[in-house]
């Protein structure tokens, strides 16, 4: 009776550590997700900057978080593997009644109906099995592929996001230039009704200008449009309230660094592309594909596992009349035929593995080839920025000396107006020539995997 009672115990504390241990994780869990629910990170009445941007997008982003949460899922598959690797340990009770209809030599065998309750701790250990081996070594490589993709995704939001900041900023600046574009057609509207009322102009003058009014109240509806479109887009990435207040670092697209020499960055270009996250992720695909090839053969071993149980029989449970029962055992088994299915998984693995490599080439000429466009796309960029900023100093020289000319008489103001819109052209030439520069910044930083990196 004791021993049941202390078997019986054992039993329930185990079963109640088991309950507590899995309510504490449930609780645990649902903290976890409540914080990362509650966690938001506020924006500041200052500007954004794309440094506090990387730091948002890293601590509340869903996208991350979800990311994140792939790697966990893939760190718990391997412990499940690894968990057929180590001791299995149960409790087990059972209460049976039974009654033989013959007996074990054929013959009539008159015997009444009995019980009997046992206990039992039961146990198993792999002493050796290649296959299990391999599944928890798959496991693990999966878990660190898990992590590198980690990456890849983070630099890929991070490269969404630094498109639409940029995106944002370009139609911020656009909408400056059309609004510089409508002071100066109000001039221009005012300078001609005072030639008109003065008998130095002509009533097509005044409406050249109410025209040149109207087409530049037209383009600011639709830069502010953009804005606005750009601005939501960017507020949906970066999981803020769509109604909130957002400012941006507006002078940043115009104070972008010079890039990089590239003669100095063609000659280390191999040292920078190699710290991708996509080509680390792609050589442990390969091993992982390796390993299961290997795997595959390795089913063809023996495997050998430890067994046994220890706990006591009697007839009813308390019944206070019990035996020691106890059972240990080795088991070995190998497989001799089971229906050609090893070597197909071998055949299988092995075209697994001829795919990751042609796979790791493909990716390595690609991201060689990202490089070296990104660094040949920063310069020229650059070059149309300085080319675009000469364009405007002439287009203000233009626009005063055509001025000077229509208020002096000397000729209509058509030749204000176009110089006006050569002037606003340059201007839109210098926006775009520095968002195509700040995006081909961005696709270099993205090229060597440190999207972070953009502004250095």
């Amino acid at each position: 009776m004791l021993r049941e009672l202390k078997t019986f115990s054992a039993l329930l504390c185990f079963s109640l550590c088991l309950t507590v241990s899995a309510t504490a994780q449930k609780n645990e869990s649902a903290v976890e997700v409540a914080s990362i629910l509650s966690t938001r990170v506020e924006v500041e009445d200052s500007a954004l900057t794309l440094n506090a941007m990387f730091e948002l997008i890293k601590e509340t982003s869903p996208q991350v978080l979800y990311e994140r949460e792939s790697v966990r899922r893939a760190l718990e598959q391997s412990f499940q593997q690894r968990a057929a690797l180590l001791p299995q340990i149960s409790l087990a009770a059972s209460q049976t009644r039974q009654q033989f209809g013959r007996g074990f030599a054929g013959d009539d065998f008159e015997s009444p109906p009995f019980n009997s309750f046992g206990t039992r701790v039961e146990a198993t250990q792999t002493v050796f099995d290649a296959d299990k081996y391999a599944r928890y070594r798959i496991a693990k490589l999966e878990h660190d592929i898990a992590e590198m993709n980690f990456d890849v995704a983070v630099q890929d939001i991070l490269d969404q996001a630094v498109l639409l900041y940029f995106t944002q900023l370009r139609d911020l600046n656009q909408k400056k230039i059309v609004e510089s574009n409508i002071e100066r057609s109000q001039q221009l509207l005012t300078l001609a009704n005072d030639q008109l009322a003065a008998g130095a102009g002509v009533r097509i003058d005044v409406t050249r200008a109410e025209s040149r009014v109207l087409e530049d109240e037209r383009e600011l509806w639709i830069a502010k449009t953009r804005v606005k479109t750009s601005l939501l887009q960017l507020k949906a990435l970066l999981d803020l309230d769509l109604d909130s207040e957002l400012r941006l670092d507006d002078s940043l697209i115009n104070e972008l660094k010079q890039p990089p020499s590239m003669e100095e960055y063609e000659a280390k270009g191999t040292s920078l592309i190699g710290s991708r996250p996509e080509l680390a992720s792609q050589k442990k695909r390969l091993d992982q594909a390796l390993l299961a090839r290997k795997a595959a053969s390795w089913q063809r071993l023996p495997s050998v596992e430890l067994f046994g149980d220890w706990g006591h029989d009697s007839d009813e449970a308390f019944s206070g009349d019990y035996d020691e029962a106890w059972l240990v055992g080795v088991r070995a088994s190998v497989p001799i035929f089971e229906g050609f299915r090893i070597g197909a998984e071998k055949r299988e693995a092995a075209a697994a593995a001829r795919q990751a490599s042609y796979e790791m080439r493909v990716l390595e000429r690609r991201i060689e080839s990202e490089f070296r466009t990104s660094l040949f796309d920063m310069n020229s960029r650059y070059k149309e920025i300085e080319l675009a900023i000469r364009e405007i100093d002439l287009g203000h020289d233009e626009v005063q000396q055509a001025d000077l000319r229509y208020r002096e008489g000397l000729a209509d103001n058509r030749e204000l107006i176009d110089a006006q819109q050569r002037l606003a052209d340059a201007e839109r030439s210098r926006l775009d020539s520095s968002y195509l520069y700040g995006l081909s910044r961005l696709a270099f930083a993205r090229a060597i995997g440190a999207v972070e990196t953009v502004l250095d």
